[in-house]
């Protein structure tokens, strides 16, 4: 059962293992999607119809109809990766090896809907998946496997999902037939260093100039794919917003330089100072338009060393 990116290379592995039978592939119902509401699968659902597998798109899986589906199934386990669902536990209890879920980061760090995000957002060095059979709380049960990785320090949250879901789904298969033969049992997660990874919201990726440099670096690569970090401008006479996709952070901010102003032009980027540091704008996604260099922006816009930044906003302002 699974929704996002993230499940792929999980549904690959179990898909093309000559140990393991999938019995079935569940995902969400297509929804519509983009100005013209095209309906649209999710990214597993997509994939699965590409490689050939069956995939059931189901609007709940709690439900007496899809229980007793599941019933006729006979799985002897579920596994679960960003699926989206809450299983209740007529779910939870029906296969004899129970739900295994697939995690984003090395449990109790990081229970909830974004834990990928939040690692970028914090600057984490070291993260990981966490094998876990599945039971009524958050991202409460106990642990199977745990696996750690490195995490670059210039990675997107989407090219760090990217590797998480590899790695994954290169060890979930042998995972599950330890579990089978009785070779790990899972065990309690540690009451120390539970935090929580809350659900993203678009008004996240509001620019404010007062931030960190740093900080908006990180938030920059978080949000890279959504909701993105945006801010306005002033082009002509127009307030556009601009969605930020590449930045670096200095420590440099010039003497008197109040956050938002552009304090230089360095490279065909855009030094712009922030609460404590300057943020050096590289890519960005106009208003629309699609995404370019700094510099290719920089020849129609006219902007200028000491014009002002607007912070980001959820809504635009009256003759704006």
């Amino acid at each position: 059962m699974g929704a996002g990116i993230f499940a792929v290379p999980i549904l690959d592995a179990l898909a093309g293992s000559p140990d393991l039978t999938l019995a079935a592939a569940v995902t969400q119902p297509d929804r519509a999607a983009g100005r013209k509401r095209v309906l649209t699968p999710t990214p597993l659902g997509r994939h699965a119809d590409a490689a050939g597998i069956p995939c059931e798109r189901v609007q709940s899986v709690n439900t007496p109809e899809f229980l007793a589906h599941l019933e006729t199934l006979k799985p002897d386990m579920i596994v679960v990766v960003s699926f989206g669902q809450i299983l209740r536990e007529p779910v939870l209890n029906l296969p004899p090896l129970g739900c295994l879920n697939v995690h984003a980061s090395l449990l109790p760090r990081y229970r909830g809907a974004s834990p990928i995000t939040t690692c970028v957002l914090n600057g984490d060095e070291v993260t990981g998946v966490t094998f876990m059979r599945m039971e009524r709380g958050l991202d409460t049960g106990p642990i199977y496997e745990m696996h750690r990785m490195p995490v670059n320090p210039q990675m997107t949250a989407g090219e760090l999902e990217k590797e998480l879901s590899v790695m994954a789904g290169q060890r979930i298969c042998a995972c599950i037939g330890r579990i089978a033969r009785g070779e790990i049992e899972p065990r309690p997660q540690p009451e120390e260093g539970v935090s929580l990874a809350v659900k993203i919201r678009k008004s996240d990726g509001f620019v404010s100039w007062n931030e960190d440099a740093a900080v908006l670096e990180r938030k920059v690569r978080a949000y890279h794919n959504w909701p993105s970090m945006a801010f306005r401008v002033a082009i002509r006479g127009r307030i556009i917003s601009v969605k930020i996709t590449k930045a670096s952070a200095t420590s440099f901010k010039a003497p008197g330089a109040v956050p938002g102003k552009i304090t230089a032009f360095a490279d065909n980027r855009i030094m712009v100072s922030c609460g404590s540091g300057s943020l050096l704008l590289d890519r960005i996604v106009p208003e629309g338009k699609k995404e370019m260099s700094v510099a290719d922006f920089l020849n129609g816009a006219h902007l200028s060393a000491g014009d002002l930044l607007l912070d980001g906003t959820p809504e635009r302002q009256p003759n704006q």
